[in-house]
């Protein structure tokens, strides 16, 4: 595969581009879907899912193992490397599921929220089937193949909140139409990834095999539960101590002021991340898309974020409704 810069600077504008039109197109959908949602549903169900996703967060990553960036990482990535982190990634999230489905009365104590356990066991689901395709997704990214998971994402959001959401809250299901969202949307993801991308289940895996992944995985998988536990402590202290309701307006603020900044976040972390991995042995090069990245990423959040700080309480008022108008500041 060609490598040289100017090949490689190509492709790296290629894939922000079909990336950038994934997460646009996800933005899009997800505020309309999120003004059609906050007319069906109260605070309560978007606080309870709240919660129970704060709880899959973290569990998902530690699942992971970071195994599936260790792929993408690696210099010379063999068969065996494929077949462990396949049968790896897929033991844990089964071993995961489990420890959520015993733990989630617990759960719903610390919350103070009853109708939690049934929703977390629920949602814990999604470990298993992610589990199945996290290698897919990250050898697709390893071969630079962001056109085709662009679409997907817009596709399983799509038919998961966009469709199935929706319906399911026109119908009155409450907070179940969003676990059924969130679990459809999970469904869809691994379906296309594994049909694009079949395990390898040969050769057998081996221990020597994980422990070379895990070798950067285990970093990897520490550092994003550092930037997790920053990004979701909030979520904790509102649902622990202030409730369903408090969380629920919370959240639906947060998501609304953070979609410029995960959108172009999300855009620099899916494309820089696999073309910095092919130059990880040329520090200048590195640093060089490094503070690019961050320079272009900053360029564009902040006058998005003045736009939503100002037009916040005219914008809650005309698309969420009275219900909602508690998420600006009095």
């Amino acid at each position: 595969m060609n490598d040289n810069p100017s090949n490689l600077t190509h492709r790296a504008v290629s894939g922000m581009a079909w990336v950038a039109w994934g997460s646009a197109a996800i933005a899009v959908l997800k505020v309309a879907v999120l003004v059609l949602l906050t007319r069906l549903l109260s605070p309560a169900d978007f606080g309870v899912v709240g919660a129970a996703l704060v709880v899959i967060g973290f569990s998902l990553n530690f699942s992971q193992m970071g195994l599936g960036p260790a792929l993408v990482q690696r210099p010379v990535l063999e068969p065996r490397h494929v077949s462990t982190a396949f049968f790896a990634s897929t033991a844990f999230g089964i071993l995961v599921t489990a420890i959520i489905w015993l733990a989630a009365p617990q759960i719903s104590q610390f919350f103070r929220m009853d109708q939690l356990t049934p929703v977390v066991r629920a949602l814990a689901m999604v470990f298993p089937i992610a589990g199945i395709s996290t290698v897919a997704e990250n050898l697709l990214q390893r071969e630079l193949r962001f056109r085709f998971l662009a679409n997907r994402d817009v596709l399983a959001y799509g038919l998961g909140y966009g469709l199935v959401g929706v319906v399911l809250a026109l119908l009155g299901w409450g907070v179940w139409a969003l676990v059924a969202a969130q679990l459809t949307q999970t469904i869809v993801r691994t379906g296309i990834l594994l049909r694009a991308a079949p395990p390898l289940l040969r050769p057998r895996p081996t221990w020597a095999s994980f422990v070379e992944l895990m070798d950067y995985g285990a970093g990897q998988s520490a550092t994003r539960m550092a930037v997790l536990l920053a990004n979701q402590v909030d979520n904790l202290v509102v649902g622990r101590w202030l409730g369903a309701v408090a969380l629920g307006l919370y959240s639906r603020a947060y998501q609304l002021m953070s979609v410029p900044t995960a959108l172009l976040g999300d855009v620099l972390d899916r494309v820089l991340f696999p073309m910095m991995a092919r130059v990880q042995d040329e520090p200048r090069r590195l640093a060089t898309a490094y503070l690019q990245g961050t320079a272009f990423l900053a360029l564009l959040t902040l006058p998005a974020g003045v736009v939503a700080a100002v037009l916040g309480p005219e914008l809650i008022a005309v698309a969420f409704g009275p219900r909602w108008e508690a998420m600006v500041p009095p």
